[in-house]
């Protein structure tokens, strides 16, 4: 038995468009963006990031920073971050004319995934008060994974997002108290992101019972596969508002993506197979822009760190995707976040530093949004850390950062053809999560 033409034709646009909003990009940290950048600066939990400017990785935080480093500098850094997203309650169901039919799966299952995140900083100074430098970074990304039985399966199953960033940057001594910096950003940006697609309430709603096709019993995949490169900013300034006291200054711009690629189906049943071709699928990413203020003081051995971060996350308001035949559009409405942070670095000596710092980290989705794609609450960042100066023209420096995450709920609805959840049915959940974070860097002198 074969579906009708205006089947063949609407069907594939609706489980498409829910592929597509089920894209959203998320990550382990709040909303999905990336700070481990610098071991040196995780391990005062990023207080100060901002004013810090002691080496290379200020290129990150402040480009400002590099009117303070002379000669020519490198720092290569890494980070593995392993995070826990832990569903540990939850019930599901299908939403189709006639009535509910739960949905069998796990329940308890863990969504985080570990990584290992690298980064690399170089600075020389070229000429007197100028200065350049080149960073290579990956500042926003996910990776979660959902068991195939899942009662989520139908909102994620396999995220990963990607960027890399490569920002030439420039700074400027303007006086002996305050620096300028700029760097152009080239990000570029590449996604994978799967999810299950229910062909059995399709298949029942075409009258396919009698094929096998009944809800919750016919799941397939649907991956979409997109990428894109795009441009944008960065501008800094510190200022020596005192001997032995700095205040910066950071602004990063937001960067739009395009994602293009293609989204295809596994598993279809043969009865729809015609329904489901692959086919080109673009849709809409945002990475935010943010501003950032440090202020770091000296007392003696000791310096205190503080930080407070502004991040433009209501940037991201919706979720718009287009693919061969329509589009669709799911809202989201992330709101503006802020992070305050504060630390402190103790000089035991000339060769050690230890240092250490906490952070309170605000998650942009509110509780209506909030789905499996990005489980997020507010963090609460806790870290220490230590350099070695080597030699003269050599330090290593380790960090550990435990981030506790508030325990978050969801309670999604499927409200029928045309709403952002059709074919996705009702889920309602609870999460319980932390984040450890290992950092390694070492610095050159050359």
């Amino acid at each position: 038995m074969s579906t009708t033409p205006l089947a063949r034709g609407l069907l594939p646009a609706c489980a498409l468009a829910a592929s597509l909003v089920a894209a959203a990009p998320q990550a382990r940290a709040a909303g999905y963006g990336l700070l481990e950048q610098s071991a040196e600066s995780q391990g005062a939990s990023h207080a100060g990031s901002a004013a810090r400017a002691d080496d290379p990785s200020t290129l990150f935080f402040n480009p400002a920073g590099m009117a303070r480093l002379p000669g020519n500098q490198a720092t290569v850094s890494g980070s593995f971050i392993d995070p826990q997203a832990l569903m540990g309650s939850g019930s599901a169901t299908t939403n189709v004319t006639g009535g509910k039919f739960p949905v069998a799966g796990t329940v308890r299952h863990d969504a985080g995934k570990s990584a290992v995140l690298p980064a690399m900083f170089v600075t020389t100074e070229f000429a007197p008060d100028w200065h350049a430098g080149l960073s290579v970074t990956s500042p926003f990304g996910l990776a979660t994974s959902y068991d195939a039985t899942s009662i989520a399966r139908y909102y994620a199953l396999n995220s990963k997002l990607m960027t890399i960033d490569i920002a030439p940057a420039v700074a400027w001594q303007a006086t002996p108290a305050l620096s300028l910096g700029a760097a152009a950003i080239i990000e570029t940006a590449a996604a994978t992101l799967s999810s299950a697609v229910d062909f059995g309430t399709i298949g029942a709603g075409l009258g396919l019972g009698s094929l096998g096709l009944l809800p919750g019993r016919a799941d397939g995949v649907s991956t979409l596969r997109g990428t894109d490169v795009a441009p944008g900013f960065q501008l800094g300034a510190l200022y020596q508002v005192a001997p032995g006291t700095r205040i910066g200054l950071s602004y990063r711009s937001t960067i739009y993506h395009r994602l293009h690629g293609n989204v295809d189906f596994a598993s279809v049943p043969a009865a729809l197979a015609s329904a489901f071709p692959t086919r080109s699928a673009s849709a809409k990413l945002i990475t935010p822009g943010n501003v950032s203020l440090g202020i770091a003081h000296e007392i003696g051995p000791v310096t205190l760190l503080g930080g407070l971060t502004w991040t433009q996350w209501s940037r991201f308001h919706d979720l718009y995707a287009t693919y061969a035949g329509g589009s669709s559009l799911t809202q989201e409405h992330w709101r503006d976040t802020y992070t305050v942070s504060a630390g402190a670095d103790w000089r035991i000596n000339e060769s050690f530093t230890v240092r250490g710092g906490v952070a309170w980290d605000q998650t942009p989705v509110t509780d209506q949004y909030r789905t499996p794609l990005i489980p997020d609450g507010n963090r609460f960042w806790t870290s220490v850390g230590a350099t070695w100066n080597a030699t003269a023209s050599t330090a290593l420096s380790v960090a550990y950062t435990h981030i506790f995450v508030s325990s978050p709920s969801l309670a999604l609805t499927d409200l029928g053809s045309g709403t952002p959840n059709y074919l996705r049915g009702n889920l309602s959940a609870s999460y319980t999560g932390q984040v450890n974070i290992v950092a390694a860097q070492a610095k050159f002198a050359f």
